[in-house]
């Protein structure tokens, strides 16, 4: 009676191993969806940064149109710092604090 037992739990656990192995890997499959978001979050994302990119680049075209004083003006009411201002137009930061200051008046 226990051989008969012992004999069938083994073929039991040879039974589970097997279907085991036919399986499909379940960790496998969310690995390769979180890759495929990541890649499509990622070329998203580069698609957003070349188009911001060529909109600034739009809007630094229309503003060369404009006098460097109104450049300045027109990017401190946008909220841009003096130093910001300065590292975009090339400029001594001195320079726009008089611009700014001229302005303000």
């Amino acid at each position: 009676m226990i051989e008969y037992t012992l004999i069938g739990l083994i073929s039991f656990a040879i039974i589970l191993l097997l279907i085991s192995f036919f399986q499909k890997d379940r960790v496998k499959e969310v690995e390769e969806q979180v890759e495929q978001l990541t890649l499509s979050t990622m070329q998203q994302l580069y698609e957003i940064k070349k188009r911001v990119k060529a909109l600034e680049e739009e809007l630094l075209v229309g503003m060369e149109l404009f006098s460097t004083e109104e450049q300045i003006c027109h990017l401190h009411k946008q909220g841009w710092t003096k130093e910001q201002i300065a590292r975009k137009l090339n400029m001594p930061i001195d320079e726009v604090n008089i611009m700014i200051a001229r302005n303000e008046r």
